[in-house]
């Protein structure tokens, strides 16, 4: 990072990242481009991250605080280090299950600071670790990460620490300090964030690499005895880090609202913002990206983008991965796989799990089901209930697809939501969508069966969510004083097409029983659906990025877009469906059934 002045003003100006793309010219060759989106907002001076699947962790540069990060952006304090009390680097590693080899306790904290090396246990005990460093002598650009190969690890799974002058050095479980290599760096020049490169990713494989990021390159440490030093492997503008993309990427918080994060990614100064890479953009299309290399930089503009480095014919072959987010981009992370977990994962506000999970299946019934008329019908007579329930009321609404064909293999993302009237402002309301089921006559005249819904009215909440479990069944929680504008996601099916539709399909029927909680409280739903390709979908709900409501606020997505919108795939919709592509990625909505009044 280069000197500079703190900026308090936080005015919050959000770029399209992909809207970047005409200023860089830059050509995508094999992979599409990353799709980064701001996930914390309330880290002041955010400097860098360590994730594993249920712990996000996040430093602040001008205090010496560490903040925990939940499933929903939020974030609490972890740890205060003691520190040198003014605005420096943090960057942090978590132990991953292969430091035990060195004596480290898998899942503890490390975090650089100055010559120091800080430990915070999993009980959040903070302690000097190791330091000071003899040949560290910058407050800022200590770089962190630990050796994952083997067994046995090539650097025998100890801490690798790089300090900004060029030195760099193995740390055991013991604290015990080890230099290894002193780059001969010009005077000015800054090492960044190391990695130790799997052996047999290309010629330099195995080794330690090291960003420089004044001199925009990376340069490669041998393995023992000898540590041989090759500078300058890969060039790269600005160079902050260097990042093993796990083989195979795993997911922090695998649900949404956020979907399923792999990467995060600082930005310090400008915005203040940690921005989240999902999933897919690591395992799209198959096989995905494991076990190649990510560097990232700090600065610049034209080419500046993070590179996506693999291997061809025995040589490196670098590719832009996308443009960087906007501003002074320092630590970043990778969810770290190795990082053991403690149970109960975490999940966003309600009873949602974050395990990931096969692929939900939606299951013809053997019954045929008569064919709905278009005809309205009357609304059904709420039925009161013992169970605790204040109204409870079958329902169904057809509706009619486009004259858009859909392919055999294709996905429908079926969506319902509803509008709730008559709520309490001081007390918690339970929506329950259950025993739903669509029947579409052009498959078959078969009727498939659709996950639960429950939507959680909550006046404590200010933030709306919502979570699948691994049955794809799914939990919408979203304030209720005040409420939030428009519809809220209610359930969805992704219904993977098993043989051509020709379009124009006639009386597609959802069915389903609301049950409502609460007296007083009134439902109306609508439902719509629409066409994802094969290649760019998924059937797992828990990772398509589903928008719980359609205000622009007080949500993960800030945008305009319906409720039940994918917005890890919104880019690929086709045609079809009761949608005609384009920007309607949920499909126009039916008729409106209301219940429960």
């Amino acid at each position: 990072m280069k000197k500079r002045t703190k900026i308090t003003l936080r005015t919050k100006i959000y770029l399209t990242i992909v809207g970047l793309l005409s200023l860089t010219g830059v050509f995508y060759a094999q992979f599409p481009p990353s799709h980064p989106t701001p996930f914390v907002f309330t880290v002041p001076f955010p400097t860098s991250a360590a994730a594993a699947r249920d712990l996000l962790l996040v430093s602040e540069y001008c205090s010496e605080n560490i903040r925990k990060v939940d499933c929903n952006g939020f974030a609490t304090l972890f740890a205060t280090l003691p520190g040198f009390g003014s605005c420096q680097e943090k960057y942090m590693a978590i132990a991953p299950a292969q430091s035990a080899a060195a004596g480290f306790n898998p899942r503890d904290v490390f975090v650089t600071e100055g010559p120091n090396v800080y430990k915070i246990t999993t009980g959040g005990i903070v302690t000097l670790f190791a330091g000071p460093i003899a040949g560290c002598l910058s407050a800022d650009h200590n770089g962190i990460t630990f050796d994952h190969t083997g067994p046995p690890g090539i650097f025998g799974n100890d801490m690798i620490v790089t300090c900004q002058e060029g030195s760099v050095f193995r740390i055991n479980g013991a604290g015990t300090v080890t230099q290894i290599a002193s780059l001969p760096l010009p005077v000015g020049g800054e090492i960044e964030g190391p990695a130790v490169v799997p052996a047999g990713f290309g010629p330099h494989g195995g080794k330690i690499w090291v960003a420089d990021e004044s001199d925009n390159s990376v340069h490669a440490i041998g393995p023992p005895p000898t540590y041989t030093v090759t500078l300058n492997i890969l060039s790269h503008v600005s160079t902050e880090g260097v990042f093993v993309i796990p083989p195979p990427p795993c997911a922090f918080c695998d649900l949404p609202p956020t979907g399923p994060s792999a990467f995060f990614q600082t930005e310090q100064q400008m915005f203040q913002l940690v921005w989240r890479y999902p999933l897919t953009d690591f395992t799209l299309p198959p096989p995905g990206l494991g076990g190649n290399v990510l560097l990232t930089s700090e600065a610049g503009v034209a080419g500046s983008d993070t590179s996506l480095v693999t291997v061809s014919g025995g040589a490196y072959v670098q590719t832009s991965f996308g443009p960087r987010p906007p501003g002074n981009n320092e630590g970043s992370a990778f969810v770290d796989c190795d990082v053991p977990l403690i149970s109960p994962t975490p999940t966003p506000t309600a009873t949602a799990t974050s395990t990931p999970t096969s692929t939900p299946t939606s299951t013809p019934t053997s019954t045929p089901t008569s064919t709905p008329t278009s005809t309205p019908t009357s609304t059904p007579t709420p039925t009161p209930t013992p169970g605790g329930f204040a109204c409870q009321s079958s329902t169904s609404i057809p509706f009619n697809f486009n004259d858009f064909p859909i392919n055999a293999g294709n996905y429908i993302w079926f969506t319902s939501v509803l509008k709730a009237h008559g709520l309490p402002t001081s007390s918690v309301v339970t929506i329950t969508f259950t025993n739903q089921t669509i029947t579409i006559p052009g498959v078959g005249g078969g009727t498939f069966n659709v996950p639960n819904g429950t939507v959680i009215f909550d006046p404590a909440v200010n933030f709306a969510t919502t979570t699948f479990d691994p049955s794809g069944n799914s939990t919408t929680t979203v304030p209720s004083n005040p409420t939030l504008k428009g519809n809220t996601f209610f359930s969805g099916l992704d219904f993977h097409v098993p043989s051509n539709l020709p379009g124009g399909e006639k009386n597609v029927t959802w069915s389903g029983t609301i049950t409502v909680d609460t007296p007083g409280v009134s439902i109306c739903w609508q439902w719509a659906a629409a066409v994802y390709p094969m290649a760019h979908f998924s059937g797992d709900p828990s990772l398509l990025g589903v928008k719980p409501v359609d205000d622009k606020v007080q949500n993960p997505y800030l945008n305009s877009d319906h409720a039940g919108t994918p917005e890890n795939f919104k880019q690929f919709v086709l045609p079809g469906g009761t949608g005609g592509g384009a920007s309607n990625f949920t499909g126009s909505l039916s008729a409106t059934k209301c219940v429960c009044r």
